[in-house]
């Protein structure tokens, strides 16, 4: 039987293994609230903030980035990463067997292509189903810009979709409702400006952010506030649309109806493309490996904590363990990384998918 690599090594490509240590800035500001709260952080010789890496889809990322895409790319790996445990069975040190596809048409087929690589992979090991879970996290900023929403406002639901709860508190949100302090002076700023200004308070104070939050994060909430006492809560029309789209959760093949009749319901337009994307791509993936979506479900909030994800992401889980925080292989789109990391320099599709071998056969064998 087929070794998951070798299932993976049909993708063709280069088999890679980047440096182990980071800077410790470059996860904490893309990784998102999944990963960053269990990252090994620790300081360096000389001083500096550096990081294990928490999976390798940064750092080949970051690779790419600095050495630009020429047509399709594929970086496969079977490689160790390090992450501190999400529950107390779970080693800090593990390995992961994936790939990398750089440059690939960003498309329905592609997105089904990795569901069904991952789910081969697994099934090569003996895992013949899953509890699946899936999102698409282009489904939530496409309602807000069908919304035609003030332009602050609009940012900063788009910056609440990615924290747990976020979206609801800004949507209840009142009216008017006064900025103070540090938010009050940022109003009006920019986020590369707003960001200027809070790394000299810090600088001049001497004083670094610690714990889970990084200074992106810290500036876009404190720019979230700002856009909501300029503009207000949002409208009860965005409001009630929003909350119905963010708590649509289903089989998947019923999740692009149920957006589409939100959308007709609110009167809006401009929804379709993601939608017409979603129905295709669950229809694929529904072809190409149906063991695995007997028991799937798709979640509008599923994957937002992730950062660099932007697109469709899934998570394979063992049946009835699709409530904890192991699954046993994901992957996902993160078309617009390539781009943020390079400063637009490259700017290439990009999508992945993982096994962990140790979920898969019950000890950690590369």
């Amino acid at each position: 039987m087929s070794a998951p690599q070798d299932i993976f090594a049909r993708l063709g490509g280069e088999l890679c293994d980047p440096p182990i240590v980071m800077p410790a800035n470059q996860p904490l500001e893309l990784s998102g609230e999944a990963v960053r709260a269990r990252l090994c952080v620790f300081v360096g010789e000389s001083g500096e903030e550096c990081a294990l890496r928490p999976d390798l889809t940064l750092p080949l990322a970051i690779a790419q980035a600095e050495a630009g895409v020429s047509g399709e790319t594929v970086k496969r790996y079977a490689a160790r990463a390090f992450r501190l445990p999400a529950v107390a069975s779970d080693p800090v040190e593990f390995t992961q067997v994936g790939f990398e596809r750089y440059g690939a048409p960003s498309t329905a087929e592609t997105d089904a292509e990795t569901f069904a690589l991952v789910c081969e992979a697994a099934a090569s090991s003996e895992v013949t189903e899953s509890e699946t879970r899936m999102g698409d996290l282009a489904v939530f900023p496409a309602f807000v810009d069908a919304l035609d929403l003030a332009p602050g406002l609009a940012d900063a639901l788009k910056r609440a979709f990615r924290q747990v709860g976020g979206v609801s508190a800004l949507l209840k949100a009142k009216p008017k409702q006064a900025a103070h302090g540090l938010a009050a002076r940022l109003k009006g700023a920019s986020p590369a400006e707003a960001k200027a200004i809070v790394a000299d308070i810090f600088a001049l104070s001497g004083i670094q952010p610690q714990g889970t939050r990084s200074i992106d994060e810290i500036v876009e909430g404190l720019l979230a506030q700002a856009a909501d006492a300029e503009y207000g809560g949002a409208p009860d029309l965005a409001r009630q649309t929003l909350e119905s789209v963010m708590a649509v959760d289903c089989a998947p093949e019923q999740a692009a109806d149920a957006l589409l009749a939100i959308a007709r319901q609110a009167g809006i337009d401009g929804v379709e493309p993601v939608l017409t994307r979603l129905d295709a791509r669950v229809a694929r993936m529904r072809e190409a490996a149906p063991a695995f979506m007997q028991a799937a479900r798709f979640g509008t909030p599923f994957g937002r904590r992730f950062n660099y994800y932007d697109g469709f992401l899934f998570e394979l889980f063992r049946p009835g363990e699709s409530s904890g925080r192991r699954p046993f292989g994901a992957g996902g789109r993160y078309d617009t990384l390539l781009s943020k990391l390079s400063n637009g320099a490259v700017d290439a599709s990009a999508i992945g998918g993982v096994v962990r071998p140790d979920r898969l056969n019950g000890g950690d064998r590369p």
